[in-house]
């Protein structure tokens, strides 16, 4: 699918995803498609917090959004998820600040890919970076896994 709009303003406006809706533990949900192909751990960011109910489409997002909307509706999130430290003492307060003030700032890289190192004593184990420190803020879990070139066998 390509980008959407086509004037001046849609690309100055960055990339449009298409919304389309789904069946989903019996209701409908809407999940967003990928414009290109290639990595995009935003989408899955995304489309995991829309099916779980933690983020929401509204208006025109009902069919098509933004870029920009989507790493505003996910900094949002990382800033409802994260509010509750701010009563576990000072200290900890202003850490959990800069934890989600880091993490938003990166959120544009997932929008290209994410470099992560994956540990090899679990499907769940990752060398702690900023990128696996998003996830993590939103309470979302990551895996790793492989499939043999059915060649090799």
């Amino acid at each position: 699918m390509g980008r959407g709009g086509g004037g001046p303003e849609a690309a100055a406006a960055g990339p449009v995803f298409r919304v389309r809706r789904v069946a989903f533990r019996g209701r409908e949900a809407p999940v967003v498609m990928q414009n290109e192909n290639g990595p995009c751990p935003l989408l899955g960011v995304v489309n995991a917090l829309l099916l779980r109910g933690a983020l929401a489409l509204r208006g025109s997002e009902a069919t098509d959004v933004q870029l920009e909307a989507l790493l505003a509706l996910v900094a949002g999130r990382l800033l409802d998820a994260n509010a509750r430290a701010t009563g576990e003492g000072a200290d900890h307060a202003e850490n959990q600040r800069k934890n989600v003030a880091d993490a938003i700032a990166l959120l544009p890289k997932l929008a290209t890919g994410v470099d992560v190192n994956p540990i090899f004593r679990s499907p769940q184990a990752f060398e702690f970076t900023d990128e696996i420190a998003i996830f993590d803020m939103l309470d979302l879990g990551v895996v790793h896994g492989w499939v043999v070139d059915p060649t090799w066998a």
